[in-house]
């Protein structure tokens, strides 16, 4: 599977136990609708390759304990640091207010004027950020109610009405 056909779901960020376990870090604000997953797609050099769950645990935060499928305890350090993606399809429908990786490749539009597309949503502590790219240009955007007017997923757009001067930071 190509990588511009998935999203990045995560990565695999150490080992948990001595059976081969690992621990998958999704890197999502909702990583809930991630936890019933059965495979995921493991950046391997330049490939995506299948890993189907041998035994995944209960979900902890953001980390989910996993074993996969014919994968020897002594090969599990090979995958640590691999990082964890997964079909775009796969992406749960989006709600209103959800500003999650499920906006990426939205437009974004400011006061009737379109800036660029969402290409990443960056986690932050005191709020998420979008990172908009327009040609060369790229902005941080946060992800507040109070910046976002609506959201248009069939048209996947998203209409903003930014503070004057916020873009020339």
């Amino acid at each position: 599977m190509l990588k511009e056909a998935c999203f990045s779901l995560g990565k695999i960020t150490k080992l948990h136990g001595y059976k081969g376990s690992v621990i998958l870090h999704i890197d999502s604000s909702t990583p809930e609708y991630f936890k019933d997953l059965e495979s995921v797609l493991l950046e391997i050099g330049t490939e995506l390759v299948p890993f189907f769950f041998a035994e995944r645990g209960k979900l902890n935060g953001k980390k989910l304990v996993v074993r996969f499928e014919d994968m020897r305890p002594e090969d599990a350090p090979r995958i640590v640091g691999s990082a964890a993606y997964l079909p775009k399809e796969m992406l749960p429908a989006p709600k209103e207010g959800y500003y999650d990786k499920a906006i990426i490749g939205f437009g974004a539009v400011n006061n009737g004027e379109h800036i660029g597309n969402i290409v990443d949503v960056i986690e932050n502590v005191a709020q998420n950020l979008f990172l908009i790219e327009h040609g060369n240009q790229n902005y941080l955007v946060p992800a507040v109610e109070a910046f976002i007017q609506t959201i248009n997923h069939e048209e996947k757009i998203i209409y903003l009405e930014l503070p004057e001067g916020l873009l020339d930071l």
